[in-house]
């Protein structure tokens, strides 16, 4: 299978901001290192401080399936569980 995009987008309940701050700088920088990821970026909304967005591509569904479960993947799910006011995730396939 081809290469793979996410967008993942977070809205982070106010006040566990900055323990937020501390998680993202582990996940993001841990996924980097992962062998299928090509790039694991994450965004702030200009417009809502507390609306993250996670940019990724990977090289297949097999590496986001592994990304999946990964410690640091499982370690951010785990701590964002219930401090999160609204998650959407898209996996895209590029056209053009």
């Amino acid at each position: 299978m081809s290469k793979l995009n996410i967008v993942a987008i977070l809205t982070i309940k106010p006040e566990f901001s900055r323990d937020f701050q501390i998680e993202f700088k582990k996940v993001v920088a841990a996924s980097r290192k992962e062998p299928g990821c090509i790039q694991y970026d994450l965004n702030q909304d200009t417009k809502d401080s507390h609306t993250y967005i996670f940019t990724e591509s990977w090289q297949s569904a097999q590496a986001i399936d592994e990304h999946n479960t990964t410690s640091h993947y499982k370690k951010f799910a785990e701590f964002a569980d219930g401090k999160v006011a609204k998650k959407i995730v898209h996996i895209m396939k590029q056209v053009i």
